[in-house]
């Protein structure tokens, strides 16, 4: 987990270094409470894992704002036991204009070939590629965020949003 938190603040130094903002979106899960899936509907997955967001907001309400140019990283995060590791494994486009793009984190070259950033399995990465229109002040984008939780079998999924808006 100390690696990640060091990849982490390594993107951070290098976002205030580019034009655009790092958001790191964390997905925090009840790993105790969480029932291996499937569970009994999609509505119950809300109970167990959450973005840090006010109460009454559903997590498909929930919607990172951004602006083209700007990274965003998603980490998972186990609230009820720090030894399980909650583990993003894809974001995939539901819905709406695609306004970003996965962009997988870089590799370490050595004379063996290239090798994966220790820490790096666990976040997933992607950079804003669209930004509204003249017509339009906002577009967003449903994705689909697939998790495993290491203390149980199968995977999980929630469906958060992205929405672009234009500089002021």
């Amino acid at each position: 987990m100390k690696t990640t938190t060091q990849i982490l603040m390594l993107m951070a130094v290098i976002s205030f270094m580019s034009c655009g903002q790092l958001h790191v979106v964390t997905l925090y899960v009840d790993t105790e409470a969480i029932p291996s899936p499937p569970l009994p509907s999609k509505s119950s997955i809300d109970q167990y894992a959450n973005f840090g967001q006010p109460a009454g907001v559903a997590n498909k309400d929930y919607a990172t704002i951004v602006r083209k140019g700007d990274l965003i990283i998603w980490r998972g995060e186990s609230i009820s036991n720090p030894e399980h590791v909650v583990k993003i494994t894809s974001i995939d486009h539901y819905e709406g204009e695609e306004i970003i793009k996965l962009k997988p984190f870089n590799t370490i070259m050595r004379k063996d070939g290239p090798v994966a950033q220790i820490g790096s399995n666990e976040l997933v990465r992607a950079k804003v590629i669209l930004k509204p229109g003249k017509e339009e002040a906002y577009i967003r984008e449903e994705y689909i965020l697939t998790f495993t939780v290491s203390n149980k079998t199968g995977t999980f999924t929630i469906d958060p949003e992205v929405q672009g808006h234009k500089k002021k």
